[in-house]
């Protein structure tokens, strides 16, 4: 199972290990054509849903933002669409050394974030670094930007490896140097699937092992 059903929208499993590695993981397929059922994020609604469900926004921020968005869709729209340029240059910055045109695309979304960010004491009256809710619906993409920032500038930055399942690409944190699949269960059976069937019946170069693992329903 890839995926889960949050307040009304199939979601995918987190299973990254770092919340900026989950929003990469909104795309199924990233060596694939593009096509609309490998998008996860297909409107705002989702994007607000998403960030609760990544734990970058609570649950109060999520229900205010999805009211918000449907009085100012415009406005929502244009933040959609720049998480998704976001999500990309994430991607390639985290995996393409030297992509100076991606790393300035993150630069300046986590710089916008680290403005907007306020140290705030949480209940037990602990400090912790929480967002301006006079960002209204950009929050989502600033908690991205926020969370992108956060992983770049440790260590573990250089544990990002990319899922080599057919169809995925999906990204994940290797801190041992010993995960090879996304999940196992779902990229790792496939490919288990397709070695013995190559092993016991001539191959068929038009033959596929079912769809897109990690494609939207």
């Amino acid at each position: 199972m890839h995926w889960i059903d949050v307040d009304g929208h199939p979601m995918p499993v987190l299973l990254a290990g770092h919340p900026g590695l989950e929003l990469c993981n909104t795309w199924g397929g990233w060596d694939e054509s593009p096509a609309p059922h490998r998008e996860w994020l297909r409107d705002y609604d989702r994007l607000a849903v998403w960030a609760g469900h990544a734990d970058l926004l609570d649950a109060a921020t999520v229900r205010r933002l999805r009211a918000v968005a449907e009085e100012e869709p415009d406005v929502a729209e244009r933040v959609l669409t720049g998480t998704r340029t976001f999500r990309s240059a994430l991607r390639a910055t985290l995996l393409t050394a030297g992509d100076t045109a991606a790393f300035e695309v993150v630069a300046g979304v986590a710089e916008r974030a680290a403005t907007a960010s306020r140290l705030r004491a949480d209940a037990e009256g602990a400090p912790r670094w929480t967002l301006d809710e006079e960002a209204g619906l950009a929050l989502p993409l600033l908690a991205c930007g926020r969370a992108a920032a956060d992983l770049l500038t440790t260590a573990d930055r250089h544990r990002v490896r990319a899922c080599p399942g057919d169809d995925c690409g999906w990204l994940f944190l290797d801190p041992r140097g010993r995960r090879r699949w996304c999940s196992m269960a779902v990229c790792g059976n496939r490919a288990k699937v397709r070695a013995y069937a190559t092993r016991h019946r001539r191959p068929d170069p038009g033959s596929r092992v079912g769809g897109s693992p990690h494609e939207c329903s």
